[in-house]
């Protein structure tokens, strides 16, 4: 629902609904949008570099937001240096994006024994998982902590990490539900879908919105002190594998190739070699060839000229949990 009273003053964005893969519109009063003091850096997937195969430099800066913006989708040992000279640069003191796309740059960095001149205060992931091994990869590329967060672009829920490594929920920014099937409250240690009702957001308000993900509370108290903030023990998000390039870049979050895609309900990405895609997409009976002449072109606009067949279904592949598979890697290596 957009509040009638915010229509000129709206910031829209894109983003993917993690329970189907594709993108939706978000409509954002001007307060949410914030502009950090802080110079940063965000590793994500807006397409700040316009081909699938390009030259260098891989990064463009926002003078206005003192952000540094690196591509997700060039990350490769052979871009490395040039990653690294953006980081140098810049000097971003936060890193936040993706926790693969940090985590593959910071490794690529220790292969080939590249360094920063500069210790950043701290990495802030988001969107997938952060394992004990990203961290420790982190901690030794970069020289400092890398914390989860867990949100959306909705700005329906926000949860940080605090220093003693528990995820805490800020119940003023939104309130939180994990429920079961029937939308019962579900009791800690239990499993259950996240519901969201953001508080902070006039101009479009989310009431008990299912952001697609499953998780679990924790009934412990944390040693940090901050009792009032509820504990997810654990997310299980945004369920995908990684795709593979042509020249070995590694990629995630591929729901953009969906997005302005009016009669496609639901899209999967399926990779089969590294040239080789299926695409499967549920749609409307106003699917046409424009629409699937946009899907090929955003393909070569990510990866450069490979081979992708557009197969229209009725259902997508889950998870056991009932989750789509956005992206399913299924190349044999």
């Amino acid at each position: 629902m957009v509040q009638q009273a915010h229509q000129f003053e709206q910031f829209v964005q894109k983003m993917p609904i993690s329970g189907f893969g594709l993108p939706v519109k978000c409509v954002l009063s001007a307060g949410q949008v914030a502009v950090s003091k802080r110079p940063g850096a965000m590793v994500g997937g807006r397409l700040v570099v316009p081909k699938g195969i390009a030259k260098s430099p891989f990064y463009r800066y926002n003078l206005a937001e003192k952000q540094v913006y690196f591509s997700a989708y060039h990350i490769s040992p052979a871009n490395m240096p040039n990653y690294v000279e953006g980081f140098n640069r810049y000097q971003p003191e936060l890193i936040t994006g993706y926790a693969y796309s940090q985590f593959l740059i910071a490794k690529m960095m220790l292969d080939q024994g590249l360094k920063l001149d500069y210790v950043p205060v701290a990495s802030v992931t988001s969107s997938e998982k952060l394992t004990n091994q990203m961290r420790e990869v982190i901690l030794q590329a970069w020289g400092c902590r890398a914390y989860e967060e867990y949100g959306t672009t909705e700005n329906c829920v926000l949860a940080t990490e605090c220093e003693y490594g528990r995820l805490h929920v800020s119940m003023d920014f939104a309130i939180v539900e994990i429920v079961d099937d029937d939308g019962n409250p579900v009791p800690p240690w239990q499993y259950g879908r996240i519901l969201c009702t953001g508080l902070l957001n006039d101009a479009q308000i989310l009431v008990r919105y299912d952001i697609g993900d499953i998780g679990v509370w924790d009934a412990e108290r944390c040693s940090c002190g901050r009792n009032h903030l509820p504990v997810l023990r654990e997310i299980v998000g945004r369920v995908e594998d990684v795709l593979v390039g042509l020249d070995g870049r590694k990629m995630v979050r591929f729901s953009g190739v969906f997005v302005n895609l009016p009669h496609v309900l639901a899209g999967q990405v399926i990779q089969e070699d590294f040239d080789k895609f299926i695409v499967k997409v549920i749609t409307t009976d106003g699917f046409n060839e424009a629409e699937t002449n946009l899907i090929h072109k955003r393909f070569d606009e990510r990866l450069g000229p490979v081979n992708v067949e557009i197969v229209r279904v009725s259902e997508l592949e889950r998870t056991k949990g009932g989750k789509i598979r956005a992206v399913i890697d299924r190349m044999k290596r």
